[in-house]
Parts: structure tokens; sequence; C-alpha cells
């Protein structure tokens, strides 16, 4: 998830007219309103009979409240883009520029952490990394990939007691990783990073559908019972909830429903 927040931040193009900054932020918050809603009423309705860690009994006042300082599920994702989106565009074309403005933006999101339950730093700092490098023409997938990222990772890993995703060591632990990824799709055949760019293409529809899907799949556990390692199930329940979010990207598109939640087709072809 780090990962997912430096890479959207650092394509978010902040120069945009307010017109087109809209329909991006449209694109963000309809879509994380509207699942979350599904997400909390189905969970709500049938969490316990499939033995959902997440629990919602509440009101319309409690699900309002879910839905404006915190998210259930994958969807606090959403939730903490579009309050960095919207608090960054508005600095940046209303207050501030370049780096007075990312300070700017950096002390109210820091504030917002504070106030809001799930908007936590730990996560923001991700977004603010990625808007500074931005800003300072640092081209992510060159200048941090490297054949030794893999090793500086490992190296963080047994010898810093803090990996938390705030931390020096958490934040290296990322960074470092995207640069193995980066280095990774150079080496690997085309067929095969073909099929890892139509997975990462597809993110926004997995992030949507996966936690619906997540739930549904713990149905399935019984039937992996005989495996200790857990490791059979989890590969089967991670490819079928993965086919059933492409697949439901398909449905939407065609009914045109993503256009009506998302403001474009959100199934991206192989």
């Amino acid at each position: 998830m780090p990962g997912f927040l430096l890479i959207s931040g650092y394509l978010f193009s902040v120069n945009k007219e307010p017109q087109k900054f809209l329909k991006s932020i449209y694109g963000v918050v309809v879509p994380y309103v509207v699942f979350e809603i599904i997400y909390l009423l189905g969970i709500g309705m049938l969490g316990k009979l499939m033995g959902a860690s997440n629990t919602f009994d509440g009101g319309v006042l409690a699900l309002l409240s879910k839905i404006a300082f915190s998210p259930s599920g994958t969807y606090w994702y959403l939730h903490t883009m579009a309050i960095c989106l919207t608090v960054y565009y508005i600095i940046n074309r209303y207050v501030m520029k370049g780096l007075s403005g990312i300070l700017i933006t950096s002390i109210i999101l820091y504030a917002l952490s504070i106030g809001i339950e799930r908007f936590r730093w730990g996560d923001v700092i991700y977004f603010v990394i990625a808007i500074l490098f931005r800003n300072s023409n640092f081209v992510i997938n060159e200048r941090l990939k490297s054949p030794i990222s893999i090793l500086c990772f490992v190296l963080i890993i047994i010898f810093s007691n803090d990996i938390s995703r705030d931390s020096v060591s958490g934040i290296g632990l990322s960074l470092t990783f995207l640069g193995f990824a980066f280095d990774l799709k150079d080496r690997i055949p085309e067929c095969i990073s073909n099929y890892i760019s139509y997975i990462g293409r597809n993110s926004l529809a997995i992030v949507l559908f996966s936690p619906l899907f997540t739930v549904t799949a713990k149905l399935c556990a019984p039937f992996f019972a005989f495996d200790d390692t857990r490791i059979l199930g989890t590969i089967c329940c991670l490819s079928m909830i993965t086919a059933l979010c492409l697949f439901f990207a398909m449905l939407f598109d065609k009914l045109s429903v993503s256009r009506v939640i998302v403001g474009k087709n959100i199934y991206s072809k192989l």
C-alpha cells in the first residue's frame, strides 16, 4: 500500500484546470462512497455469518461517520488519496507552489491525521514523498531502479528494529522494494511482464471489488483445511478474487455503470 500511495501521488498532475481536477477527484470520491456503503451494509447483514473481521451494526449517522472518518476494508486507500489530492491541489493552485506549497500541504495533512481516525500519517507520508519526487523531477522508475535494491531491502529487515510505515526503515523498505520491482520488470520475460502490467492497469478495479469478494472467499476456507501451511488456499482464493474483480470490471463497463460511478471505464485489456 505504501507503493500504491507513492506511485499514485507521483502520477498526479497538480497543474490541472479546476474542471479537470474535479473530474479526477470524482473518480476517487464517488467510487469510494458507493463501494464503502455497499461493503458496510454487506458486512452488517452477512458479516457474522461469513466470519468477517470487520463488522457494522450502526444506523445512518454511524454510516456517514464511517465514510467520513473511518473507512473499512481497503477503501481507506481511496479515502486517503481523496484528502491528499484535494489539499495539495488547493494549496498549489490558490496558496503557494513548489517546495513551500508542499511544506504547507504536509503540515495540513499531518494536522488532519491527528483528527481523522483512519487518515494516518504513516500512509500520508508516502504521498508527500511522491510529490517531492515529482517536484524535483526525480524519475522514480529510473532513479530507484537498481539490481542491488533487493540486497538493501534484506539488510534493512535484518538490522532494523522498527519497520513501521512511518519509520526511516519502513520508508527504506518501501523504496528499495520498488527499486527491485522496477529492475525486475526489465529482466523478466515480456509475456510475464505484460501480465503483471495488465494486473497493475486494473488495480482500481481490484481495489474496488476485492473487499466484497475477500469476505465471501472465507467460505472456501474449510475446503483447504488439509493444508496446514494455508499456501494452497491463499493461492486459490487470491486467483479467484482477482478473476472475479476483472470479470465485474468488464461487466460494469459493458453496462456503463463504470462511467456513472468512476467517470470512465475501469477495465483495461491484456
